[in-house]
């Protein structure tokens, strides 16, 4: 059996989880363009993947974009710092 710390624990991981699908889903949504990226430990942008047609480029404005939402989103909520360190995080087409 999981100890009641144990299982606090999971739940605030579970909810900090969830937090991030959210932000990133309504991220993706606004950013059509935007395919992936990745965020390092420091929480610094490692890669940004985008799909760009003719006549239009993604270029440091979306970058900035893609950066400020980051940061609102974990000064809004430091608990999701946590589920964004580290991770990949790419547009779901189905």
């Amino acid at each position: 059996m999981k100890t009641t710390q144990t299982r606090l624990s999971e739940e605030r991981r579970q909810r900090a989880q969830a937090t991030v699908e959210k932000h990133l889903l309504a991220l993706f949504e606004r950013m059509p363009m935007l395919c992936g990226f990745s965020v390092r430990h420091d929480l610094e942008l490692d890669e940004v993947s985008v799909f760009t047609w003719p006549g239009y480029g993604a270029g440091s404005e979306l970058y900035e974009d893609l950066v400020q939402a980051l940061a609102d989103l974990a000064e809004e909520r430091p608990e999701v710092v946590e589920v964004l360190r580290g991770r990949t995080f790419a547009r779901a087409i189905h």
